[in-house]
């Protein structure tokens, strides 16, 4: 491994472009290599990305993975797309950091795991949220033992960021042992991207978690909030202490504004992904958490279909 990691960005959205692209500028520890998309976008967004950060543009993906110097590769594509490129670039020897969702499907989640664990390769998933300042801090006061036992986390916020809140369920709380849940859709649900699962909440979305230790977790969402309102708040509460945060990230309408709470968080996300490729070390969001995420998720649509609580995974120490 050089001193760098040189890295090469599938997807030429908002994603790499905007979000991941503060960090390929920003970080020492990275140096950007090429964009690509799918071929039918080269011309009119892989040439201009490519040409705005003065690096190569690729035709497809496998032209991009045959390029030996090109050590890891970040998947910014919709979730769709996640598990072929993923795939690919695992099975051709690339690192992988993979945008939120993990996949679609929980098997073929696993499936990338098995890759990345029998090639020795390092998969992170990119659930920036975990970044956010607020979240860090209270990371840190958790782990400093400051609220003593858990008794319970309420998170609200809009739809978008339900599945975010799902990772800062475990993250914050621990592993969960039981999932209730309901959603309430008005017209057709937004099931795109994770299949069958009701990605945010088109009118109401509810869930209840247990966690192993105890404590309590609630995420309620609606994709009706004003666009001017916070998008997420966060209650954490144990038996010594009690904090909110009534507005982690900001508003809808500012969210990706350039120097925004989202927008910082991507080159600590990018800069942890570099670190662990350079210095061997296990990446601190691993592929275990995104299939962690992908399990409540299906925990979450089968009580709402079923009216049951839920056992989502089974609880193994490794």
């Amino acid at each position: 491994m050089s001193k760098k990691v040189r890295l090469g960005s599938v997807g030429c959205g908002l994603a790499s472009g905007q979000l991941h692209g503060s960090g390929y500028k920003a970080l020492d520890e990275i140096e950007l290599v090429g964009f690509t998309d799918r071929e039918s976008n080269y011309d009119k967004k892989t040439v201009p990305q490519a040409k705005k950060f003065g690096v190569k543009a690729y035709h497809n993906i496998d032209e991009m993975l045959k390029d030996e110097t090109i050590e890891a590769i970040d998947v910014c594509v919709k979730e769709p797309g996640h598990y072929e490129i993923a795939k690919k670039a695992l099975l051709a020897g690339k690192h992988v950091l993979c945008e939120k969702a993990f996949t679609d499907n929980i098997a073929k989640a696993k499936e990338l795991v098995d890759i990345a664990k029998s090639k020795g390769l390092k998969l992170m998933v990119c659930y920036n949220y975990r970044y956010m300042e607020t979240v860090m801090e209270l990371k840190q006061r958790i782990d400093k033992g400051e609220f003593g036992a858990l008794t319970f986390i309420s998170i609200c916020g809009h739809g978008f960021t339900f599945h975010h809140s799902i990772d800062l369920m475990r993250y914050l709380g621990g592993e969960i042992t039981g999932v209730s849940a309901k959603y309430i859709i008005d017209g057709k649900p937004f099931l795109y991207p994770l299949g069958d699962w009701v990605y945010t909440a088109p009118y109401a979305k509810a869930a209840i978690f247990q966690f192993q230790n105890g404590g309590l977790g609630t995420i309620t969402g609606s994709d009706k909030n004003a666009d001017d309102f916070p998008l997420m708040s966060l209650t954490y509460a144990g038996i010594k202490a009690q904090t909110a945060y009534p507005d982690l990230i900001g508003d809808h309408a500012h969210i990706v504004s350039e120097g925004s709470l989202f927008n910082k968080t991507f080159p600590l996300v990018l800069k942890d992904f570099a670190d662990a490729l350079l210095n061997d070390k296990v990446p601190p969001i691993t592929g275990k958490d995104g299939i962690r995420a992908l399990e409540l998720e299906d925990a979450i649509l089968k009580s709402s279909n079923y009216g049951v609580s839920v056992a989502p995974y089974l609880i193994i120490e490794e």
